[in-house]
């Protein structure tokens, strides 16, 4: 059975190919994007390197890669585009929509096609979880001068700081996107799993290295002063526990739950701290921007200029711009992605089980079926490649959490960190399913349709529990 076939469309093509030239780019794209080198010296902070690696990246793809294919998340994130437009034109903000769309195009969409389709290994997945370690460290050794430093200065290259912090607050900042302390804090959160894959694979050095990148995330979390972070990586703990002991039921009941007591928490916050309170009501106006025009929202970067401020929440902050349809769409390729990933865990826990009781079995069948060493040892090596991209399955697993709590509390829903993140779990899961075809039952377009009707299980939980008077 052809594995794409129920859930991707098929550009005609006539043999596979994975291009060299093509990772290469999308590595140095992802080394300009996370640690952006060029910003760093005065003179070449005005070069769009960001933007050639991408370009040159995607013609690289579209020449020498094969297959290429569309799959759920694409279409459902693609089809953002003409509502982005459409919103724009019924809420009188001319060409602003179709800017928008094409910005979503060129720094979200192009990406995620890219990260999915270049990731055709193991190997090439942990050089980008590398380049994605190494960024974040960077950011919280960055940090830690700026905390250091008199002025609240960076590293100080050729008269130019990497990044200011204000001196009232201390909270770190870096370059690009990444001068926001909430940005870095996600990034961080999000790079936690890596840390603990590379140590349950790793040798003594690695061991050693991945427990000291460990300490220096948590430390580089506390320096961002985010509340949203902090909670970020200590819902990590929780969802631990959840996948490894829990079963599917009580894991699917705590995800209802979350975000009524995140609110209530939220609300209790309020009655000493403003910022939560102001939190509270761009809550509630984000989801009466809804009600109002549940067809196209109040446009695409137009909530600051409706309700004042951000939404601090991203499930908010994109269902009062795009309403329901853009909600369903956007909610419904992140929550995709995480069932996916869910199932993915749970099968293999089933299938581990179910092989402890034919152990003893296995290598006599085997040695009966196979005629050599060879066959043997290829089988064997086939076995650990599976193993080691459910691991990876996982650990991607746990970063999109990770981005998920954090997103309930920050305005991140067209945040690059999303689509790189998003490109790489799904690039695992065409991995995993071309290795293991029983998969492909858990993803397909039909899950990929549920789950944009999933996803307002957190604007239900919120709205509800913002009536009851929080």
């Amino acid at each position: 059975m052809d594995l794409i076939k129920p859930m991707a469309h098929q550009f005609p093509q006539k043999e596979n190919n994975n291009s060299s030239l093509a990772f290469v780019l999308l590595f140095l794209y992802t080394a300009a994007v996370l640690i952006r080198p060029h910003e760093m010296f005065v003179g070449t902070r005005e070069w769009i390197v960001i933007k050639i690696l991408a370009i040159l990246c995607f013609l690289a793809t579209l020449i020498g890669q094969r297959p290429i294919k569309i799959h759920p998340q694409h279409w459902m994130l693609l089809a953002l585009a003409p509502l982005i437009i459409l919103s724009g034109f019924f809420n009188n903000s001319g060409m602003t929509g179709l800017d928008e769309a094409i910005d979503l195009f060129a720094s979200s969409l192009i990406p995620l096609f890219l990260y999915t389709t270049c990731i055709t290994s193991v190997k090439r997945q942990h050089a980008l979880m590398y380049i994605c370690l190494i960024a974040a460290l960077i950011m919280v050794h960055n940090g830690h001068v700026q905390q250091t430093a008199y002025m609240g200065d960076g590293w100080a290259l050729y008269s130019h700081s990497v990044g200011r912090i204000d001196l009232g607050e201390r909270r770190i900042t870096y370059l690009g996107f990444f001068s926001d302390p909430n940005d870095i804090g996600m990034l961080l959160v999000m790079c936690i799993p890596f840390t603990v894959y590379f140590f349950k694979s790793g040798k003594t050095l690695i061991k050693l290295s991945m427990i000291l990148s460990f300490s220096a995330l948590l430390y580089g979390i506390y320096l961002t002063g985010s509340r949203g972070t902090m909670l970020g990586a200590g819902s990590l703990v929780g969802v631990y526990f959840l996948v490894a002991y829990a079963g599917p039921k009580l894991f699917i009941s705590s995800l209802i739950l979350a975000p009524i007591a995140a609110t209530v928490v939220t609300s209790l916050q309020s009655n000493i701290d403003d910022s939560a309170n102001s939190r509270l009501e761009a809550w509630y106006h984000g989801i009466q921007m809804m009600f109002a025009n549940p067809v196209f929202g109040v446009g695409k970067s137009n909530f600051v200029e409706v309700h004042g401020l951000v939404a601090h929440n991203s499930y908010i902050h994109i269902l009062g711009e795009l309403g329901i349809p853009g909600y369903s769409l956007w909610g419904g390729a992140l929550v995709f992605t995480v069932i996916v990933s869910y199932s993915f865990i749970k099968f293999k826990n089933k299938d581990k089980k179910e092989d402890k009781f034919d152990n003893l079995s296995v290598p006599n069948r085997r040695s009966s079926n196979l005629a050599s060493t060879k066959n043997e040892k290829r089988l064997k090596l086939d076995g650990e490649t599976l193993n080691r991209e459910y691991a990876l399955n996982q650990t991607l697993f746990f970063s999109m959490v990770g981005f998920m709590v954090t997103a309930f509390f920050l305005s991140k829903t067209f945040h690059l960190l999303l689509f790189i993140f998003i490109g790489m779990t799904l690039a695992s899961h065409i991995r995993l399913v071309r290795l293991e075809p029983k998969l492909e039952k858990f993803f397909n377009t039909n899950i990929a349709i549920r789950s944009m009707l999933y996803c307002w299980v957190v604007i239900v939980a919120v709205y509800i529990t913002l009536k009851m008077g929080l």
